[in-house]
């Protein structure tokens, strides 16, 4: 029995248009979860970031202004495109308490053709000291 007997007239080169089907496929599940990723990273590094800038504006010779250039000054340092990124810092309360809040707003980085388009934003709070 010949090989293309057994396998079918039909069913040659099947196997290269299946690869190229599914190549294509599991690069992009490979893209989604690389952008995933980095998306989770920078949520990450921007969260503890910015919650180290709300301790130091929340010390009792501090202010939040202070607090806020700290955490730009984290983010600068760790994030690649810094330069769009917007951080705020204010006393406020939360449930009774005095606390300082920063705030940054950065760009979402896009890893290929797709990704989000939105700005990221998070969030810090810190007791204030000296209350």
């Amino acid at each position: 029995m010949t090989r293309d007997r057994w396998l079918g007239e039909r069913d040659r080169g099947a196997a290269v248009s299946e690869f190229a089907m599914l190549a294509g496929l599991v690069s992009l599940v490979l893209l989604a979860a690389a952008q995933l990723a980095l998306a989770l990273h920078l949520h990450n590094t921007a969260t503890a970031h910015v919650v180290e800038g709300a301790r130091h504006g929340a010390r009792a010779d501090s202010s939040p202004a202070e607090g806020a250039a700290r955490a730009r000054e984290l983010l600068g340092r760790s994030i690649p495109a810094a330069s769009g990124v917007d951080v705020t810092a204010t006393r406020t309360t939360v449930a009774g308490v005095e606390v300082v809040e920063v705030t940054a707003t950065l760009p979402m980085p896009v890893f290929g053709p797709f990704g989000p388009a939105d700005a990221m934003v998070v969030t810090g709070h810190a007791y204030a000291e000296g209350q």
